[in-house]
């Protein structure tokens, strides 16, 4: 026997060698395999679900979010829209007509704020990790949707009171005056609670971000902050508002994942 071990070497690879091919009597070539593969439907190749199908889905995901969000969405949404339409009519009654479509859009905006806070609210055991099988950003995304559906209801029924009561400016521009920001108060304050885990936060980033992207209009006329403001609103523009506000949303439901884990992980 050789002293360096090649022989037990080549007796242990033959062994292998018959091993294997005792074993692969019985499977089939490779072009069968290929065959048959090619023959069998990949869920890859799988025909896309029809828009009845998806839009279904979507609708019983936003019914599901429904039922478990805080209760105090709804009554919030109702509350703000009706407080908005009362302080502009107020307004608009005793100190004239300039500044009630600001403080009209201004309240508003702040009741998103504050519902889009109170439908992310993790003192509730329907925090978002408990939807893990759907994932942290479909979750959030139906949320967002559902909420935002809620304030836009409540802004157009306020809308139609104060127009209805005479407000100082067409229902068209009233209606746009605060939905045109809607996404970007929504936005910064969906971003700052998911990541914060504290629905406080949230709330005060969108009632901070409000005098600023509410059209100051006629409101400005007398100079001070909310000039410096139109000045600004000017520059930027409606349309980059909203483009923010979309990105900070996108951004938002993005970002949920990550967030989650990071604060799983620092509890």
């Amino acid at each position: 026997m050789s002293t360096d071990g090649t022989e037990p070497r080549a007796a242990l690879r033959e062994a292998m060698r018959r091993q294997e091919r005792n074993c692969a009597n019985g499977v089939p070539s490779f072009a069968r395999i290929a065959a048959r593969i090619e023959d069998e439907p990949s869920v890859f190749e799988a025909p896309a679900w029809s828009v009845r199908r998806s839009a279904r889905l979507a609708a019983s995901l936003a019914a599901v979010q429904v039922r478990v969000m805080p209760r105090a969405v709804l009554p919030a949404a109702l509350a703000m829209a009706a407080l908005a339409t009362v302080a502009a009519c107020f307004v608009a009654s005793g100190w004239g007509a300039e500044g009630a479509a600001w403080w009209f859009s201004a309240l508003l905006l702040l009741g998103a704020a504050l519902t889009v806070c109170a439908a992310l609210s993790s003192d509730k055991a329907d925090v978002l990790a408990l939807a893990m099988p759907l994932g942290p950003q479909t979750v959030l995304l139906a949320r967002l949707a559902t909420v935002l559906g809620v304030d836009a209801l409540a802004g157009l029924a306020a809308s139609a009171a104060f127009a209805w009561w005479g407000a100082p400016m067409e229902l068209g521009m009233l209606v746009s005056s605060w939905l045109v920001p809607l996404a970007a108060v929504a936005g910064a304050s969906a971003l700052v609670a998911v990541w914060a885990n504290a629905s406080w936060a949230g709330a005060v980033a969108g009632a901070v971000l409000v005098p600023l992207v509410v059209p100051a209009g006629r409101a400005a006329a007398d100079g001070g902050m909310l000039s410096a403001i139109a000045q600004l609103q000017g520059v930027v523009g409606c349309e980059a508002t909203a483009i923010a506000g979309c990105v900070l949303l996108a951004a938002a439901v993005a970002t949920a994942r990550k967030a989650l884990i990071a604060h799983l992980e620092a509890a």
